[in-house]
């Protein structure tokens, strides 16, 4: 993955945070975070797994909820 966007800050990968430092990442709507981001913050920043919003150790999780669809 390039890292040559002009405002992009981050490096490619996160391996750790600064104590003063929140990772905001999206959450599926059960709070099960178990891929991505969401794992990594599960295992390495304190989110709460069933709780799918709102501050969680070092994480902020927003809800992202699953379109629905339409099987006929």
């Amino acid at each position: 993955m390039s890292n040559n966007h002009p405002y992009k800050i981050i490096p490619d990968r996160i391996t750790k945070l600064a104590e003063n430092q929140i990772f905001v990442f999206g959450s599926n709507t059960e709070g099960r975070h178990g891929a991505g981001s969401a794992l990594f913050v599960r295992q390495y920043c304190n989110a709460e797994y069933g709780n799918p919003q709102g501050r969680q150790g070092q994480s902020w999780a927003m809800a992202t909820p699953a379109p629905a669809y339409i099987f006929s």
